[in-house]
């Protein structure tokens, strides 16, 4: 959620362009939806075409053990918006903590199944790293599984969740004609002036479809459910005598993330603050997040368990989310000094060589740069460059 707010005007131009649709597409600005299609018709013919069955079911993920009695479930990487986040498993000598639930019921079931072949301890704790619905929606279903669970989060995350939902949810909904349109236009192979579909065009959409398909009608039955325990600092959870400690830097990815380490197994969990293929800073404070990963950092980890994407064995993708951040910040702080409007600066930053650092060429991953950081990063950067020198940054609406 939040992902493609400010990539919304470029996927409208594009639906318009290839569906005939007149006035706005769709009223959507906080779903992290395929907007990822609007790019594809910008660089349809600038990559080699991929079979996107290649790619995982939208209601799968991988286990894979990060140290002994750590397990990760790792979702497939963010391509179209409609995802889960990863979800983690800590297995103590008396009971189990799980560091976020997904957003996919069927898929939280899958996992809880999976902790009791892997302990018969119980899940006894729950935190959540933010109110990103894709984090947090499968936590009734630790509540149904496991009475008297306790879930952990912030306060900024708590109000999140109770506050967020509906929306989130009448965005999925709202998808569906541009899905519909999406599907006439592939099963006739024809764009809208009857010109043959590019086969990226097609790979892209196809994919998108295939994701909503699979994503929509389970998401849609995922019942919010907000922290019980709410913390702003820091919290230590004893699981015997494995310890979890639960930090919240601060303001980073949204309003309040919060993150847990475990220094028997020097893992690091980090929710959204660290995501691959990329950041995504709809909903986020550029110099609190820089901020929060010198913090993470610190640390020194040797495993750290990202809130999407596989699990890093060092800092370098940390290190290479940092580099983007502090130059987003800091071309958003010179126009704003030089009073350069932001849809100036909106076209004449130049992300390339990010881009490469990130995708290395592939074309759903540089898709994915377009369509969740670039123009989402801009906006957010320049509104905190207006505000830094009132010592204030308006909360995202």
């Amino acid at each position: 959620m939040g992902r493609a707010r400010a990539a919304l005007s470029q996927f409208r131009r594009a639906t318009k362009r290839a569906f005939k649709l007149p006035g706005p597409t769709m009223n959507m600005p906080s779903l992290r939806t395929a907007c990822i299609a609007a790019a594809t018709l910008v660089c349809a013919r600038s990559a080699r075409p991929q079979d996107s069955a290649q790619y995982p079911s939208v209601l799968s993920y991988r286990t894979v053990r990060v140290a002994d009695g750590v397990y990760a479930f790792i979702t497939p990487e963010e391509r179209s918006g409609f995802q889960a986040g990863n979800s983690i498993v800590v297995i103590g000598e008396e009971s189990v903590l799980v560091f976020d639930t997904g957003n996919i019921p069927g898929a939280t079931r899958r996992q809880i199944a999976e902790i009791r072949k892997l302990t018969s301890r119980p899940v006894r704790y729950v935190v959540n790293s933010h109110w990103h619905p894709d984090h947090n929606l499968g936590n009734a279903e630790y509540r149904a599984a496991f009475p008297g669970v306790v879930v952990i989060g912030t306060s900024a995350t708590r109000t999140g969740i109770l506050e967020r939902p509906p929306g989130y949810f009448d965005q999925i909904r709202g998808y569906a004609p541009t899905d519909s349109l999406m599907k006439v236009r592939l099963s006739t192979g024809r764009m809208r002036d009857s010109s043959p579909m590019p086969d990226n065009v097609r790979h892209m959409w196809s994919m998108i479809t295939r994701d909503y398909d699979e994503f929509a009608p389970e998401v849609l039955k995922a019942i919010p459910s907000p922290p019980d325990l709410v913390f702003d600092d820091s919290l230590t959870i004893s699981l015997g005598k494995r310890v979890v400690k639960i930090v919240s830097p601060g303001r980073g990815n949204t309003e309040g993330d919060a993150i847990a380490v475990i220094p028997d197994a020097n893992v690091v969990l980090t929710g959204d603050l660290v995501t691959v293929p990329c950041p995504f800073p709809s909903t986020a404070y550029f110099k609190d997040w820089i901020a929060a990963l010198d913090r993470l950092k610190s640390l020194n980890a040797t495993s750290i368990v990202p809130g999407h994407g596989d699990v890093q064995a060092d800092y370098h993708y940390v290190d290479l989310v940092r580099d983007l951040l502090v130059f987003t910040r800091n071309e958003a702080r010179a126009a704003v000094r030089d009073g350069v409007p932001l849809d100036t600066l909106q076209r004449k930053i130049d992300f390339s060589p990010f881009i490469m650092r990130f995708a290395g060429g592939d074309l759903v991953r540089t898709d994915a740069f377009a369509s969740f950081y670039s123009t989402p990063a801009v906006q957010r950067a320049y509104e905190e460059a207006k505000f830094e020198s009132q010592g204030a940054l308006p909360k995202k609406k």
